[in-house]
């Protein structure tokens, strides 16, 4: 077996308007134990000078800046876009990202490739801690190495989709040509997740938070949730195409119910005259919605609602719903939802 230092790994780093939290993140990414990286950073055309910002950065640290390089977008061409780019031009045998915004251990890549290479696992995850304004929480710990379980669970979201905690054998992610689309100006993590756990072979976890996500509330995964329901149309697509055209088992099966289950309420709540819609709930028996754990109890109830003809309550939760996020009568007429 190669010693470790003769692995590469590469880093792909989005940046757009992150110069707040910069310096915190390249600091933690030059000072890694493991020093065979990588570095690739695309700059999203951001209008804080955070370009500068990371060439100022990069020049404290002469023996990394060689082993850097940076991509800049001319006009502003979302996260799918640049991590994309990166992607396609790591030359490292590993593969993992992190975002500008956040920050990571010191030996991050060390234990994460110490335990892909140990284990001879293609894709290694660790755990993460939520960093707040005033606090630091450790994620609760999803240990799960099963290949089925855990792509049943990245589709209905209760292990978390993000490509900063997984290291992947880049072979797995060129070889099948897993790449996020243009389309998902969010929700491009989830896109690739589960496509790179299908085609490991073998799959392990770190129950330590190696990885410090930062919680910031204009992040993109605060905007209004009828903005989210194109990219949310376009994911359960995307896992139709490939459960298609690739064989599954009981387990993802039961993930794939589940997260239309969810798309369902979700196109209920906030994009009701969908045509998709209707043929999701035309296909929905109550047994469905009955036995899902993974939907809040009010989406269930909408979705009961709706089946029975009682519309009413879809509205009332609809208000209520609108009511707690602040989203405003005038914002309802710009709408182009019914």
């Amino acid at each position: 077996m190669n010693h470790p230092q003769d692995i590469k790994v590469s880093i792909v780093v989005p940046i757009y308007n992150s110069a707040l939290y910069l310096e915190q993140c390249i600091r933690s990414l030059m000072m890694q134990t493991h020093q065979n990286i990588e570095y690739l950073f695309v700059d999203d055309a951001s209008s804080d000078g955070s370009v500068d910002m990371l060439r100022s950065l990069l020049e404290k640290y002469p023996s990394r800046k060689e082993h850097c390089r940076i991509f800049e977008n001319d006009s502003n061409k979302g996260v799918a876009f640049g991590r994309r780019l990166c992607m396609k031009n790591a030359t490292g045998d590993y593969l993992i990202h992190v975002d500008s915004d956040d920050y990571i251990d010191d030996t991050f890549i060390e234990k994460m490739l110490g335990k892909a290479l140990d284990t001879g696992s293609d894709v290694v995850i660790c755990n993460f801690a939520n960093v707040y304004e005033k606090k630091i929480k450790v994620n609760p710990s999803e240990r799960v190495v099963d290949r089925s379980e855990i792509i049943k669970r990245l589709l209905i979201g209760t292990v978390h989709n993000a490509l900063w905690n997984k290291l992947v054998k880049r072979s797995i992610i060129a070889d099948n040509e897993i790449y996020p689309d243009d389309c998902f100006r969010i929700f491009e993590d989830k896109s690739v997740s589960f496509r790179m756990v299908y085609f490991a072979n073998k799959i392990e976890y770190i129950d330590e938070p190696l990885y410090y996500y930062r919680k910031r509330e204009n992040s993109l995964s605060h905007v209004n949730q009828r903005v989210l329901m194109p990219m949310l149309k376009a994911i359960m697509k995307l896992v139709d195409d490939f459960f298609t055209a690739h064989p599954s088992d009981e387990t993802i099966d039961s993930g794939i119910k589940a997260f239309k289950v969810g798309v369902s309420a979700s196109l209920l709540i906030y994009k009701p005259e969908d045509e998709d819609l209707k043929t999701l709930l035309k296909e929905m028996p109550l047994s469905a919605i009955k036995t899902n754990s993974y939907i809040p109890f009010y989406y269930k109830i909408a979705l009961f609602a709706k089946k029975l003809g009682m519309s009413w309550i879809v509205t009332l939760i609809r208000n209520i719903i609108d009511f707690h996020s602040g989203y405003s009568s005038s914002e309802k007429t710009k709408s182009t939802i019914a």
